[in-house]
């Protein structure tokens, strides 16, 4: 195993208005991806304080506006699918429909409606919810990818949930993707996977659970076969990776496999609500079988405001420099989950 866990410590110092203009130093980390190299830059708070956020305003607000998604208008308003991909219209697993996306930003794309609630609160997400939405994602990739093998050759489930995260609409949804080509980060993943599989002759992934499990630091533990730890290198604040060892493409997960990753992000999704984080994102990221070395796996990051009205948490470093940022560490993020009474990770 040669998983590298590269980090530097940064000091500053500066004359504190709050002492008296006495020199302080601070120090922050600039850590860097132990597969792609990426940097990720960690402020120097140790315990997030956020406010404690109340939906109910916003929610009311938009129950008095038209939603597509809500059962008495969606069969109506929403479009169907082609003959080809769904004989019947729309996609349908449990109480989750996917429906093509009126906007897409791919090739193919689809939105997965969740569950006829307009509103589900973050303690009220279960794992059925989750299992069957992720089910019709990947029932709609399967289709999209037998129709037009070259143009969905690689595929995506993200949900974005509540506002902060980028969400168009508070009724639970998934956004689907599939191209011909990756995304620029999980083609980043997937080329470094295959040259990492090169070099050492073992998966990547698999030799950081078992590292991550060994050090004991940012490895939270297991729900079924799903392997779960804090991101060194977090892409933002609360990052947590779900790896599925022995899966890759589309036609692997299996229905066991969701309710095990469902369960895992429901752990940490009872984090976020505990320490007042409103939103998060979520992606299940999947390659084609010959992308030798990698494996499918879903990551799930905090959203937030920096303050109650008006703010952001993505700044210059993301969007120009591709630097992400967070103000929590990985191992402080692992140790309160850990800690979390309903924590079900074993």
């Amino acid at each position: 195993m040669t998983i590298k866990f590269s980090r530097t410590q940064n000091e500053s110092v500066y004359l504190d208005p709050r002492k008296d203009f006495e020199p302080k130093t601070v120090v922050s980390e600039t850590r860097r991806d132990p597969l792609t190299g990426q940097i990720s830059r960690i402020f120097p708070f140790r315990k997030l304080m956020l406010h404690q956020h109340d939906w109910t305003p916003f929610v009311e607000e938009s129950k008095q506006k038209f939603c597509p998604f809500c059962p008495e208008v969606m069969e109506r308003v929403t479009p169907k699918f082609p003959a080809p991909i769904a004989a019947e219209g729309r996609i349908r697993a449990g109480d989750a429909v996917a429906i093509p996306n009126l906007n897409p930003y791919g090739k193919h794309a689809a939105v997965v409606i969740m569950t006829d609630r307009h509103y589900v609160p973050m303690h009220e997400i279960d794992i059925q919810l989750i299992a069957e939405s992720f089910r019709a994602g990947l029932i709609y990739l399967q289709r999209v990818a037998a129709v037009d093998p070259d143009g969905a050759r690689y595929g995506s489930i993200n949900w974005n949930y509540m506002p902060y995260s980028g969400g168009s609409l508070i009724h639970p949804h998934l956004q689907v993707l599939a191209e011909p080509e990756p995304c620029t980060f999980d083609n980043r993943m997937i080329m470094a996977s295959a040259e990492y599989a090169r070099n050492n002759k073992n998966n990547y992934w698999t030799d950081l659970v078992e590292t991550e499990a060994a050090r004991g630091e940012r490895y939270l533990g297991k729900t079924g076969r799903a392997q779960w730890l804090c991101a060194y290198a977090p892409r933002h604040v609360g990052d947590v990776l779900g790896i599925m060892p022995g899966r890759r493409t589309i036609d692997d997960i299996t229905d066991q496999d969701l309710n095990e990753l469902a369960a895992g992000l429901i752990n940490v999704i009872r984090y976020y609500a505990s320490c007042n984080i409103p939103s998060f994102n979520t992606a299940l990221y999947l390659a084609r079988q010959e992308d030798e070395g990698f494996t499918a796996h879903v990551r799930i990051v905090g959203r937030f405001t920096i303050s109650p009205l008006v703010g952001s948490d993505i700044t210059h470093m993301q969007i120009l420099h591709d630097d992400p940022w967070t103000v929590i560490l990985p191992e402080v993020v692992a140790e309160e989950i850990k800690k979390e009474p309903l924590n079900q990770f074993a």
